[in-house]
């Protein structure tokens, strides 16, 4: 699942990642601008990281609550 953040350096809390996703969702729909990436990638940042990691955080509190 997810193969863009594999490495899973994302360091927020389950809240926090939540809350800055939905941040910055807001954001570009008020602004219609794309997040900015970083090199190197920021993991607690980057909005297509933070979106993977949200995903992957996701599909394992689904695959808990199916077992």
């Amino acid at each position: 699942m997810n193969k863009i953040v594999d490495f899973r350096l994302c360091t927020l809390s389950d809240r926090d990642l939540i809350d800055k996703v939905d941040q910055q969702l807001d954001k570009m729909y008020e602004t219609g601008k794309i997040p900015t990436r970083h090199i190197p990638a920021e993991p607690d940042n980057d909005f297509d990281l933070l979106v993977g990691e949200l995903l992957v955080r996701f599909c394992e509190y689904v695959k808990k609550e199916e077992t």
